[in-house]
Order: structure tokens, then sequence, then C-alpha cells
């Protein structure tokens, strides 16, 4: 079963770095903005979830879900960047994005996140959260979309399709009404990475190595959907 396991991975990850090149290939320009000094004219949005007094869920071990949130966006925003893609962040801080923190700072957040959004007109955005479930032994990354977004489908599909890759698991990604999704005029996913309730995965996402692998998947994801639209 792990020899199974492992060859399907080894080609799902081949056949991302395959992608990549394409991908490279396809949008590779020959002149440059001045906002955009990057090889490839495609913005990705990267989206830490929650931050400031929204922590998020707590991990089995006490750790807060948005401070992963803003390290695991920094890792996957930096492995598009390598890459040549144009990225933007939400959050680069461990505050919220709402100002005060008074009533309403919730909408205000998402509102803000919209903003940022917008104005960068991306071609992809990928919202990162770590889950949580009452029993500890689910484990695993999830992918979440927009019901009727087509593309945002496609592309949580194909993201969905690697993590299962690598977890063995069969697992769909999940439709539902997402603000930061709905609101989002490009393919837009939200990425749960992970189950903070199961200790041993909690502190497997707590850990730099984990972390790298984990964005690796989603950015071969990226390209698997990339060469599919």
């Amino acid at each position: 079963m792990f020899a199974v396991w492992k060859s399907k991975y080894v080609i799902a990850v081949l056949a991302a770095l395959i992608v990549a090149e394409a991908a490279l290939s396809v949008f590779l320009v020959a002149q440059h903005s001045a906002q955009k000094t990057t090889l490839i004219d495609f913005t990705v949005v990267i989206d830490a979830g929650h931050g400031g007094i929204d922590g998020g869920v707590v991990g089995a071990n006490g750790v807060k879900e948005s401070s992963l949130n803003l390290a695991y966006s920094k890792t996957l925003g930096g492995i598009f960047e390598r890459a040549g893609f144009n990225v933007v962040y939400t959050r680069t801080g461990e505050g919220g994005l709402y100002g005060l923190p008074t009533n309403g700072f919730k909408l205000r957040d998402m509102k803000e996140r919209k903003r940022i959004i917008d104005e960068a007109q991306p071609d992809l955005m990928i919202s990162v959260h770590m889950n949580k479930f009452s029993a500890s032994y689910r484990s695993g990354p999830q992918v979440f979309f927009q019901e009727g977004k087509e593309r945002g489908k496609l592309l949580a599909d194909n993201l969905q399709r690697v993590f299962n890759d690598f977890t063995g698991k069969e697992r769909e990604a999940i439709a539902g009404d997402y603000y930061v999704c709905r609101e989002t005029n490009c393919p837009a996913v939200i990425v749960e990475c992970g189950f903070l309730s199961n200790p041993d995965e909690c502190a497997a996402l707590q850990t730099a190595p984990y972390r790298e692998q984990i964005c690796n998947l989603i950015f071969n994801g990226a390209m698997l959907y990339l060469y599919a639209g």
C-alpha cells in the first residue's frame, strides 16, 4: 500500500513540475510594469485568515490559527514568487485588518480583504486557514470553494486531488457560501491546511518542513489548475 501511495505521489509531483514549466512558458511576458517586476504577468493573492483579536481556532497545545495562517501564507507566497509569479498578501503581520477592535470588526476585516483583492485584480486567490473538528482523529487538508463558481470549483478540485494523493484520503472539495470567495471575481478557494484539534497533526503543522511540504502541494495544485484551464 505504501509503495502504491508513494508512486502516486511522486507521479503527481513530477506532473506538477512539468505543468509549472508549461505555465511559465505560457505566461512569460517581455515587458514589466512598474508594479509588476516578475517574469509572469499573473497575480496570486494569498490571504492569511483571521488576525488580531480574531485568533481563529485554537490548537490542541494552545497555538493560534491566525499565527499559523500567517506563517503558511508567507511560505506559500515565497514559493509562487520564486517561480516568477506576482504575489499580493492581504495580511503580513499578526494584526487584523479591521482597524479598531469595536463592534462589527469581523465584517470590516472581511471588507478590507475584499478591497485588497479587488485592487490587486488577481488571477487566483488562495485563503489559508487551519481546521478543527469535535473528534481528534480527523486529519488532512481540505479545500472549500464558493458554490456556483465553476472556476473556483476547478481550482479547488485540483488542489484537493493533490492533497488526496499526499494523504491517501478520498475527499472532495466542498462547496458553500464563503464571503472571501463569494466577493472575489477571480477563481478563489479556502485551504484548510490541517486539523489543530488533532494533537499529532497540530504538532506537525508547527514545523517548518511540514509547512514547506503543504505549501508546495498547494502550489502544485495551482499548477495543475492552470494546465487544466
